[in-house]
């Protein structure tokens, strides 16, 4: 019985686990920009600790957003879609991400993320760039975009 239980506490647990959430194309607007957001594979989303989805139309208005935010305690997990499959959420800090001028994101810091490496990895042979993880992708659109309250 105390086996059951366990089990049913667990179950629960991760029920209340935040995920994330289907993206509307057409409909969702940035929560740092206010675009429309049309481009699903350069779209992400931030969740807070209650579990309230925020859209972006970029990751790098996501990474502009957690730095600037004025509550950082209240961010859940920050989510960038597999440019492969823009259905498939991936935490950001499992990404991996490509920043290639020949591959133009909707904010223009030509940022798209990938589940497998491997897939940035075939997309730097085909268009060029670098290949990144969160941290540099954070640290790039700091610089780029002059961010002074940051959270680094």
């Amino acid at each position: 019985m105390k086996k059951y239980l366990i089990l049913i506490v667990a179950l629960i647990f991760v029920a209340c686990e935040p995920t994330p959430k289907a993206l509307q194309v057409g409909a969702d607007e940035c929560q740092y920009c206010r675009m429309m957001i049309t481009e699903p594979e350069f779209a992400s989303q931030a969740l807070n600790v209650q579990g309230r989805s925020f859209f972006f139309d970029s990751i790098e208005c996501l990474a502009a957003w957690e730095q600037t935010s004025t509550a950082p305690e209240n961010v859940h997990s920050l989510w960038v879609p597999d440019f492969m499959n823009p259905t498939d959420w991936v935490l950001a800090t499992e990404a991996s991400f490509l920043h290639s001028t020949t591959l133009r994101s909707p904010m223009g810091l030509y940022l798209s993320g990938y589940k497998r490496h491997q897939d940035a990895v075939d997309h730097q042979h085909e268009f060029q760039g670098m290949l990144m993880q969160w941290d540099e992708v954070r640290e790039l659109v700091r610089e780029e975009w002059s961010l002074e309250n940051t959270q680094l």
